[in-house]
């Protein structure tokens, strides 16, 4: 039978956890090549086989997770926009509490994050083998580096995928006119953060179109190069597309 997304997550991080050659570094994180693990359903993920951090340790585990799911990987993680990249993969954010956590979430807090394995343990990219940042060498020297720990009590919130496919834009181009202020989001979700607003008769060429969380979303690439989402409501309500 195969594992859930959440199982998945979990034995990547494992992985990291359990193996030396995988230390703490940030300037150094996946810079090396790639190699194969097996989960327990005998399917085969691919991961760095390189250093990483908190963040990028993660990322690894997500992109693993959702390989056949995702409607793109996730390029580039760090904490400060954790958020809306696990968001735009399908997951949940709720306030952390000890005893909601599940094996297979991600944690994060100001800084930091990991992954629960559930019996009051978790993995986490902690530090190098100076107790800093910068891992100057390869692998975990002191076992320590990236670790599979007691489960803290400082986590701020907990990601938990929602189960099923992440919704897939179906490509298509077009033309959005704004009728009112609008706002644009990061992910297919009210939730989700706005990153700008359109102003009425503003147009906006978009390259695909989704329903998630009961609304019908158009996409595009803004100029910074992030994927972006403007609601049209439940029946195109307040749009014009043309």
């Amino acid at each position: 039978m195969a594992l859930s997304i959440p199982e998945r997550i979990a034995q990547v991080a494992e992985h990291f956890a359990a193996h030396s050659a995988h230390g703490y570094s940030q300037p150094n994180r996946s810079t090396g090549g790639v190699e194969t693990v097996k989960l327990s359903d005998g399917s085969k993920v691919a991961v760095t086989n390189s250093d990483v951090d908190c963040s990028e340790m993660v990322r690894q585990c997500v992109n693993a997770a959702l390989s056949a799911n995702y409607r793109a990987p996730i390029e580039y993680m760090w904490t400060g926009n954790e958020d809306e990249e696990l968001r735009a993969q399908g997951f949940e954010r709720v306030a952390f509490a000890k005893g909601s956590v599940k094996r297979g979430d991600i944690l994060l807090r100001s800084g930091h994050t990991g992954v629960a394995l559930g019996s009051g343990r978790q993995a986490e990219a902690a530090h190098d083998e100076n107790g800093g940042i910068t891992g100057p060498r390869k692998g975990d020297q002191t076992g320590d580096e990236v670790r599979a720990t007691t489960l803290s009590s400082s986590w701020t919130y907990i990601y938990r995928h929602t189960g099923g496919n992440v919704a897939r834009p179906i490509a298509a181009t077009f033309r959005v006119t704004v009728t009112v202020e609008t706002n644009v989001r990061s992910a297919p979700s009210m939730d989700a953060s706005v990153t700008g607003t359109l102003p009425p008769g503003y147009k906006v060429t978009c390259d695909g179109w989704l329903q998630a969380n009961g609304r019908i979303w158009a996409t595009y690439l803004a100029a910074s190069g992030k994927r972006r989402y403007v609601s049209l409501g439940t029946a195109h309500s307040w749009v014009v597309v043309s």
